[in-house]
């Protein structure tokens, strides 16, 4: 093709048409330009493609992740009620002067579930690699960094006082009151007779139920309430987009 163009401004100039080979390399210039312009469009237009699949696949991969959020949640909050009707249990049993019993046993130990919060941030990484601009809805881009950045956040910094005061609760309280935790999750009492009328420890079932019932109102209102929100936003959002 170059070849063909170069011939024919040849034969413009042996033929002495210059004002004919002015506009004819003038309109070879504007041909290359316009063809270097459609090349570059081609281009963006792909590169604007691949943004748009990768933004599309990570919302789709945000949501699995938040659904892998939510079920953790939720079993997070059973523990918790399991700890605070064991909590009752023991406290019940006190009062009515109920006898020592394996059953109790397996109560002192459910007291103490706690179990940690696994975040699945697979998707909300890459954005953050790939710049939070990939979202190109910004109602949607500020939902998903005010879920991670401050929900989660807040949910993760109480989740993990939770465990510091766990720990410390193992050295003042069960190291120091119960003499044996066995493999099936019981806890036994070193005197269950002084343990029912120690009211130290009464006061820690009392305020381990407050606590568990303030996690479980974070889970739900912080977590698994946002994550269903921001589920349904993504949801709404690709089927705007296909």
């Amino acid at each position: 093709m170059i070849k063909f163009f170069r011939n024919i401004r040849k034969n413009l100039l042996n033929e002495g048409k210059t004002t004919k080979y002015t506009k004819y390399a003038i309109g070879e210039i504007i041909l290359v330009v316009i063809g270097i312009l459609i090349a570059l469009q081609i281009n963006n237009w792909n590169e604007a493609r691949k943004e748009q699949n990768l933004e599309l696949a990570l919302l789709e991969e945000m949501q699995e992740n938040l659904k892998a959020d939510i079920v953790d949640m939720q079993d997070n909050v059973g523990y918790h009620e399991n700890s605070i009707e064991s909590a009752n249990i023991i406290l019940s049993a006190f009062k009515n002067n109920i006898s020592e019993n394996d059953s109790l046993y397996k109560h002192f130990g459910k007291v103490t579930l706690a179990p940690k919060f696994l975040v699945t941030m697979n998707a909300y990484n890459s954005m953050n690699k790939e710049g939070m601009k990939l979202i190109k809805n910004d109602s949607l881009r500020n939902t998903i960094t005010s879920h991670y950045q401050r929900n989660y956040a807040y949910l993760l910094s109480w989740n993990d006082s939770e465990w510091d005061m766990l720990f410390k609760d193992q050295q003042d309280i069960y190291r120091k009151y119960f003499k044996e935790y066995n493999y099936i999750g019981e806890v036994i009492p070193e005197n269950y007779e002084e343990l029912s009328k120690n009211s130290y420890y009464k006061n820690y079932l009392k305020n381990r139920i407050g606590f568990n019932k303030s996690s479980i109102k974070y889970y739900k209102v912080f977590g698994i309430k946002n994550a269903k929100s921001l589920i349904a936003q993504i949801e709404e959002e690709l089927k705007n987009r296909n």
